[in-house]
């Protein structure tokens, strides 16, 4: 299923939770690493490296795309199978996911964007708190003449969301601030905004959900979205976050493998006698494939939890904080709350977490 992609670029995640999970314990969202932990330089000579083989092989990368199809296909029909199995056992979590959902998915995005902000979390090489960032820690504002202004603004926009105020203007905050990181650092930011923007429309739908101000004030309903708007705004998002990983998988993994497996190399990852050009070719397609699965509205909680698993296990190999990918943990743990339909909004409101907002 990739393979094609991968072809045209050479030119110029049980039944499905058994599967998801193993074939996810070297599946990462790998798509900043490159940037936050490797030199400008070294990315640079990486780059320039010829394509391993296995990457330039019509042969082997038609095998993997027979797999990936494969795989992909006994996915599908074993979540048909189980589905009715998944909704029993998922149903605690969706009856929760309208007040802690949103509760994890503010404090990911406003510790991420605080600390952005302070530059708390910089690429390699540079100081801590002496750089601050956009969102991301290979975006120095610094760079950027005259817009010194956009760190206190991050600060503002995740006081707001770690405090549950407004949360729904917030969230579209956050949209814009995704949208303006491209229009200021070009096509590179791309690799960036499907990531923010779709949390911040998840929060613009769902409101501050427990332990927010909005509960406290009745300032949640404003902006609250009709029922076929909430699942139409869903769907979007869904298909933000799934893009965004399918196009860093293509722009990154498979035109410039070298980047990836040296980032593999540099985290000394286990390999089990296998090449890191294997492995960085299991990984380029099962993050294609996680991605294709969540634009359709496919799997969503067994990948959710794939990918959470992914990011923390990369964490772990690489030593590196898990602060980096906050975002991605809310949004992929509210996911695994919701499954793919914007949850009904509670008729009474939670006597613990509070009613939604």
């Amino acid at each position: 299923m990739f393979v094609f992609i991968s072809q045209k670029a050479s030119q110029h995640w049980r039944s499905p939770w058994l599967l998801a999970g193993l074939v996810g314990l070297f599946a990462t969202s790998l798509h900043a690493h490159e940037a936050w932990l490797l030199t400008p330089e070294e990315i640079e000579a990486l780059a320039a490296e010829p394509m391993p083989e296995l990457f330039a092989s019509r042969l082997w990368l038609g095998l993997a795309a027979v797999i990936g199809c494969a795989v992909t296909a006994i996915a599908l029909v074993g979540e048909d199978i189980l589905r009715p199995l998944e909704a029993r056992l998922a149903a605690p979590l969706v009856a929760i996911s309208m007040t802690v959902g949103p509760l994890l998915l503010r404090i990911g995005t406003a510790v991420m964007l605080g600390l952005a902000a302070l530059g708390g979390l910089p690429r390699h090489g540079v100081a801590h708190w002496a750089e601050p960032t956009f969102l991301v820690p290979d975006m120095q504002l610094s760079l950027l003449a005259g817009w010194g202004w956009l760190a206190p603004l991050q600060m503002v926009v995740a006081f707001f969301l770690l405090l549950g105020f407004m949360t729904r203007f917030a969230g579209l905050a956050l949209v814009l601030l995704s949208a303006v990181g491209i229009a200021l650092f070009g096509p590179t930011f791309l690799s960036y905004t499907p990531h923010f923007a779709a949390p911040g429309v998840m929060l613009a739908l769902m409101g501050g959900g427990a332990a927010s101000v909005d509960r406290l004030m009745g300032t949640g309903s404003i902006l609250r979205p009709t029922p076929g708007v909430a699942q139409m705004g869903w769907r979007v998002a869904q298909i933000l976050v799934g893009a965004g990983f399918v196009y860093l998988a293509v722009a990154y993994k498979l035109t410039q493998p070298t980047l990836l497996m040296a980032i593999l190399e540099h985290g000394r990852m286990p390999t089990m006698g296998l090449s890191y050009a294997l492995i960085a070719l299991v990984m380029t397609g099962v993050e294609i494939i996680c991605g294709l699965l969540l634009m359709m509205g496919r799997l969503m909680r067994p990948v959710a939890v794939v990918i959470v698993g992914a990011i923390t296990f990369l964490a772990v190999v690489l030593n590196e904080t898990p602060l980096f990918h906050a975002n991605l943990y809310g949004a992929m743990l509210l996911l695994a709350m919701t499954g793919r339909m914007f949850p009904q909004r509670p008729a009474r409101a939670q006597v613990i977490w509070g009613a939604t907002a």
